[in-house]
């Protein structure tokens, strides 16, 4: 008796882990996806990351396109905190580790005139999450992607560095367009800002958004803040869209549209 007990206990066990590994198979997406974004949402911002960032970021990747490029970020004023904006350390540059996607997600520095590369970027050899050679165009530079720098080589010198480097539009990173506003745009001003003095400082961070699991972030959230003066201040969200196209953001393709 006590055997038949016993088998029938084991049963009923087996049963049960076999509808279980079901279920479990049959939601292993949504699954999955919760589970990355319990383990990411916590370094979206990186080593800023207070709880007010949290929320703006959040704020940030539930933000849709409506055909504005940048937008502005708690009125355009940053969120570091007096600790953030010391130069007792000099000039750094830190990246977040690559989550378990292998996205990047997020780049912070001090940056000064002597960070500065003094030679020409090489060419790109890292494969950004998401990334596919698609063609816009004719002209050699007409492109849908570009390996976008969360920070940009002319800023840092930082050129093959996987944390450093995402799947972006054209559009997001350089656009060309008459008047309009891309990374570049705010590149250009911390710059031209540094090369001004050898004794100016720039605290930065940029941050790419991502929603969920999603390969290809759908901005990037970019703040700038100079020491002692307010000659670079800014808090910005720029869409990692193209005009004309449609992003399937989960794994990099994209039809016109």
């Amino acid at each position: 008796m006590n055997n038949y007990r016993r088998y029938r206990t084991i049963k009923v066990l087996i049963i049960l882990l076999v509808m279980l590994a079901g279920i479990l198979f049959l939601f292993r997406g949504a699954i999955f996806q919760k589970a990355v974004q319990f383990g990411t949402e916590h370094q979206i911002v990186g080593t800023n990351n207070s709880k007010a960032n949290q929320s703006l970021a959040t704020q940030l990747a539930n933000t849709d396109f409506q055909n504005q490029s940048v937008i502005i970020v708690n009125n355009n004023q940053p969120t570091f905190s007096n600790d953030d904006l010391t130069e007792k350390k000099g000039g750094w540059v830190r990246f977040a580790n690559l989550d378990s996607l292998g996205r990047p997600q997020s780049a912070q520095a001090l940056l000064k005139k002597q960070l500065m590369p003094s030679k020409k970027r090489e060419r790109l050899t890292i494969k950004t999450p998401g990334y596919h050679a698609i063609r816009t165009g004719n002209a050699e530079s007409d492109w849908l992607y570009n390996r976008s720098h969360l920070i940009g080589y002319q800023l840092s010198g930082s050129n093959n560095e996987p944390k450093n480097l995402i799947t972006g539009t054209r559009q997001l990173n350089a656009d060309s367009r008459v008047n309009a506003e891309s990374m570049v745009t705010f590149e250009n001003q911390i710059a031209d800002y540094l090369k001004a003095s050898s004794n100016h400082y720039v605290r930065y961070q940029v941050t790419p958004v991502y929603r969920g699991v999603e390969l290809v972030p759908r901005g990037v959230w970019m703040q700038g803040q100079s020491l002692n003066d307010d000659q670079v201040k800014f808090n910005v969200y720029i869409f990692n869209v193209q005009e004309g196209w449609i992003i399937n953001y989960l794994n990099g393709s994209a039809t016109r549209g």
